[in-house]
């Protein structure tokens, strides 16, 4: 299959394909007789996993790692285990830094009244200010 189809299968841009080829994160595709890439169902299912590595926020570096793996060797699932618990850290600290913005724009939301019709001013103005 030619790259445009690949894309449309996958919902991945033409650009992100040729990138992910460049990166090597996936086989480089034969051309055809008339000069084109054509793609195979390896690599459509190769996308499909790196796609739904993007999804879970993973960075390419992890992505290669989970590439090169084989789920059958010890010591390659002892790295993925790795990789995916300092990934759910740093999911962890994220959550806790929004729950401490979440606070302290509720505080600055408390912080105003609405009533600005007799010049009063906005309370989250002056709570930014301070």
């Amino acid at each position: 299959m030619r790259i445009g189809e690949l894309a449309k299968m996958t919902g991945l841009t033409v650009e992100t394909i040729r990138f992910y080829e460049n990166e090597k994160l996936i086989p480089k595709a034969e051309r055809s007789l008339n000069n084109y890439r054509s793609y195979t169902e390896s690599h459509y299912r190769r996308l499909m996993f790196i796609r739904h590595c993007r999804s879970l926020d993973m960075s390419l570096d992890d992505i290669r790692l989970l590439i090169d793996v084989d789920a059958r060797r010890n010591e390659d699932a002892e790295k993925v285990h790795e990789m995916i618990h300092t990934h759910l850290k740093k999911i962890d600290e994220q959550i806790d830094a929004l729950k401490q913005l979440r606070q302290h724009l509720s505080l600055l939301a408390l912080c105003c009244h609405g009533n600005h019709a007799n010049g009063e001013p906005c309370g989250i103005i002056e709570g930014l200010e301070n």
